[in-house]
């Protein structure tokens, strides 16, 4: 006889009883409140340190390029954002590498809210480094801000689109594909004059806008297959 039908008939033979009391219990329970900063600051603790160690790697690198070649400085930082955004995203797609996807839909605040938490606070380190890089480059901070924004959210964007569609460390394959393929381009428009001149500054402008609405569109369809997976 098999393990998992010896249990399957201790199980019928010895029915456990029902816990008594169990709601009320549970109802009664002190649940202390937790701010959305605090809970934010506390899930950022948890955010992997290899997600952390290659932002500080990107934004170091970028800075130095500015800072010693700033002809080049540009485009450099440009290609090397998306290796950042990369980083970012993959916190989501951690918890079912590891295997504790169900771990965490059971938790008391939910897969989505410990996601969207860590994945805000990733966000918030990058928008700073990023503006810290648009102010510390050189030349003008707004200009240079847009050309290191619009590679690091369309990469945010390929990556939502891949975690959300395939399922296990595939998703962290497609996902450095596509920062490599965004890296790739913004060097590649480095080669073709006047790409990052001012007279064609505009087409960044609208770039960023529709990389922005895409991207947002992108995190509200992985919220809501977040809470599908919560409510089955």
């Amino acid at each position: 006889m098999k393990k998992s039908e010896l249990i399957g008939l201790l199980a019928e033979a010895y029915p456990g009883p029902d816990p008594a009391r169990k709601r009320a219990f549970l109802r009664a329970a002190p649940v202390p409140p937790v701010s959305h900063a605090s809970f934010m600051l506390s899930q950022a603790g948890y955010v992997g340190k290899a997600v952390w160690a290659v932002s500080a790697a990107v934004f170091v690198l970028a800075l130095a390029a500015s800072r010693l070649i700033p002809a080049e400085g540009i485009w450099i930082g440009a290609a090397l954002t998306p290796f950042a955004a990369m980083a970012a995203v993959s916190e989501q797609g951690r918890a079912v590498l590891y295997g504790m996807e169900e771990l965490e839909l059971a938790s008391r605040f939910g897969r989505k809210s410990v996601v969207l938490a860590r994945m805000g606070a990733v966000g918030l380190v990058h928008l700073g480094a990023l503006l810290a890089l648009a102010l510390l480059g050189g030349g003008d901070a707004l200009r240079r801000g847009i050309y290191l924004l619009v590679p690091y959210l369309l990469t945010d964007l390929l990556c939502l689109e891949a975690v959300r569609r395939v399922r296990g460390r595939e998703s962290l394959y497609v996902c450095a594909g596509a920062a490599v393929l965004t890296a790739g381009l913004a060097a590649a428009m480095s080669q073709h004059r006047g790409a990052y001149d001012p007279v064609n500054f505009h087409w960044w402008l609208l770039a960023l806008a529709a990389a922005a609405v895409l991207t947002g569109r992108a995190y509200a369809r992985t919220v809501r297959k977040m809470e599908e997976l919560s409510w089955n």
